[in-house]
């Protein structure tokens, strides 16, 4: 997932955006409606995954009863990389929001199996945690009055290499240790991720508050949903790898 963003770098008054309205719309309005919108699409992810989960014993019972149906999962997903990572900023506020709902839904199918590993208890509990530690991490990123403009670049790299090394590692090195090792720092990169994403809504409203350009406001409170989506997901699933309690 790409974390960069289509806006300028110009400098703003961190303190700017607590008393700034664009045509009426508040930062309290703004980010209230960031909020909303990626609780849809995580109701609509495990939603639709705790469904699927209702109608399927194992994860070969499902892949069986729906090989079509992961298959284009699969599929979709990648062609979602490419439009989210090529084309949303040019899109309309509109198609970016159908986007948005449809990535939630390839989502939800495609996290079916691996839910299927764990015992549904053990789901919930992780579910409910990663919860806690997200809203900690994002109240740090929308309070913090520190300038985290360069840790994008450094968490971006950091999960560029971990990416790489997990696909090595794959191949030479599959033991149980280096997969928590993997895990852990996986988490601690996306906890880096949740605060600077939190953090990275604050600059753009304010930057966006300067231009008046109420398009551009919509646009942006739709992907940073998207932003602090994946954020949630990509914690969720590092941390039921680490300490979820597989079914027997």
């Amino acid at each position: 997932m790409n974390h960069q963003n289509g806006f300028n770098n110009s400098p703003y008054n961190s303190y700017h955006y607590q008393n700034t309205y664009t045509q009426g719309i508040s930062f309290s309005t703004f980010i209230a409606k960031t909020y909303l919108w990626m609780f849809l699409g995580l109701a609509i992810t495990f939603g639709l995954s705790f469904f699927m989960t209702l109608n399927s014993v194992s994860v070969a019972g499902f892949l069986n009863n729906n090989f079509e149906l992961y298959m284009g999962g699969v599929i979709a997903s990648i062609a979602f990389v490419v439009i989210i990572g090529f084309f949303i900023y040019k899109l309309p506020p509109m198609a970016a929001r159908i986007i948005f709902i449809l990535y939630s839904a390839d989502m939800g199918i495609l996290l079916t199996p691996m839910l299927l590993v764990y015992e549904f208890s053990s789901v919930i509990s992780v579910f409910a945690v990663t919860a806690i530690i997200y809203l900690v991490l994002a109240g740090i990123g929308l309070t913090t009055q520190r300038d985290m403009s360069k840790f994008g670049h450094i968490l971006g790299i950091s999960l560029l290499v971990v990416l790489i090394y997990s696909l090595i590692s794959y191949f030479l090195i599959r033991t149980p240790l280096n997969d928590l090792i993997i895990n852990i720092v996986v988490v601690l990169i996306f906890m880096g991720f949740t605060v600077f994403d939190n953090f990275k809504i604050r600059r753009e409203f304010a930057q966006i508050q300067q231009s008046g350009n109420v398009q551009l406001l919509e646009k942006a409170s739709i992907l940073s949903a998207l932003s602090l989506y994946m954020d949630y997901v990509n914690l969720f699933i590092r941390i039921l790898a680490i300490f979820g309690k597989r079914r027997d």
